[in-house]
């Protein structure tokens, strides 16, 4: 039997993917999908007043086509709505939902989901975080690891949705494959590519699905989306000129990689 999934998530092209792939696969009705209208990286003052931020922003869209649009064009078969950004926990929304029979609701790249939504829902509703929770949590978290030469913590959690920002118990994490020609936004695509392919086998498996809990003497990174600016861009741009992704993974992945494990259900 198909399991019946209800997604949340943004309007941009990735979303758009995620969206299509769910309802591309044989074992999965999707339901539903509401489209929040996102907020555009190209409508920061920064992007019309730094030409490397405006460089930056748009390599994004090229990237996202390049990964997600021959895909999109040919699968785009689901029922959807779409509503304006902040509006994913109005009351009609809710009520929509509870209308529908269904097995999960996912949610991805939409605002943040009041209390009231999610104690509706409570064990039926998962949460996508493009980051490796409990060490980065936040906005943009996978653009901080180029910052900060963390890549061991570039990835994404599929996890029980909560209140607490990016704190659920977790389901699954996954890590990007990276490639010396890799930048910021291909390993971010790679990341997406591979977070919805497994979050399809996870809720189609006819085993139990685990939930888990890390603990970890790191001290969890949070981040804004005030914190994309010139000088961290500058900063992350300049890690990757200096070789960040051959040294993560001829010197230190492997070392990295084992003190950090990832909770895995597949």
């Amino acid at each position: 039997m198909k399991k019946k999934i209800i997604l949340l998530t943004g309007n941009e092209l990735r979303h758009k993917y995620f969206a299509s792939f769910l309802s591309s696969h044989k074992d999965i009705n999707l339901k539903l999908v509401i489209h929040e209208s996102n907020i555009k990286l190209n409508k920061n003052i920064l992007y019309k007043k730094n030409e490397l931020i405006k460089k930056h922003v748009d390599l994004r869209t090229k990237s996202e086509i390049f990964f997600f649009k021959k895909f999109v064009l040919k699968n785009k078969k689901y029922n959807h709505l779409k509503i304006k950004n902040k509006d994913i926990n109005n009351e009609k929304i809710i009520n929509l939902i509870k209308k529908e029979e269904f097995n999960y609701i996912i949610s991805f790249g939409c605002s943040l989901i009041s209390q009231k939504f999610i104690n509706q829902f409570k064990n039926k509703f998962f949460n996508i975080h493009l980051g490796l929770s409990p060490y980065y949590k936040g906005s943009g978290t996978n653009f901080f690891t180029f910052v900060n030469k963390e890549l061991q913590f570039c990835g994404s959690t599929i996890m029980q949705i909560s209140k607490k920002l990016d704190s659920g118990k977790i389901l699954h994490q996954t890590r990007p494959d990276f490639s010396l020609n890799d930048n910021i936004h291909t390993v971010g695509n790679k990341i997406i590519k591979k977070t919805v392919a497994d979050l399809c086998k996870i809720i189609t498996t006819k085993k139990k699905i685990k939930l888990f809990s890390i603990k970890t003497k790191y001290k969890t990174k949070f981040f804004k989306r005030k914190d994309f600016n010139k000088k961290n861009l500058n900063k992350a741009m300049n890690n990757i000129k200096n070789n960040l992704i051959l040294n993560y993974v001829s010197k230190y992945k492997k070392m990295m990689e084992k003190k950090y494990p990832l909770k895995s259900q597949i």
